[in-house]
């Protein structure tokens, strides 16, 4: 007989993602050594608690981990990640007043990133090419602030 415990699995999350575009440029978190996934770029968001949509989740996520005030605009588009996370796609604008602050243990450092410039980098979650691949099928649109789809992001791996 086996002394060994098992534990009630975990359900899968459910996630929320901030699509905030400035002059062709996204706003990319890297995330801190503090939490799951560290030192991974990504965009910005996290759990969906109890009773929250995605668009109230994310304009709090967006609060906590950068002080930004920001308004949810439209829900863009849904994915899940290879380990059974539903991600929910939010496209969100800042308060023209509000600048990100990293809360440091969420956020080690933003940025504003074009996409090549992101999708250059070694360390992505892999939700991310999995978004731009997504655009690039037009499986959703975004407005022009953010530029144009690349139909060369068709060939990038899609990780989710």
């Amino acid at each position: 007989m086996s002394s060994r415990i098992q534990l009630p699995r975990r359900k899968p999350g459910h996630g929320a993602v901030a699509i905030l575009c400035e002059d062709e440029r996204f706003l990319v978190i890297r995330r801190s050594a503090h939490v799951r996934a560290p030192n991974l770029l990504c965009f910005a968001g996290g759990t969906i608690e109890h009773g929250e949509t995605p668009e109230i989740a994310i304009v709090r996520e967006l609060h906590e981990e950068l002080s930004l005030t920001a308004v949810a605009i439209r829900h863009v588009w849904k994915s899940r990640t290879a380990w059974g996370t539903l991600l929910e796609w939010v496209l969100v604008e800042r308060s023209a007043d509000s600048a990100p602050v990293a809360n440091e243990l969420e956020v080690a450092e933003w940025m504003w990133l074009t996409p090549e410039e992101l999708l250059a980098k070694p360390d992505l979650l892999p939700s991310v090419p999995s978004f731009f691949v997504a655009w690039a099928k037009n499986e959703f649109t975004l407005p022009d602030r953010a530029g144009r789809p690349d139909p060369g992001w068709l060939s990038l791996p899609k990780h989710t």
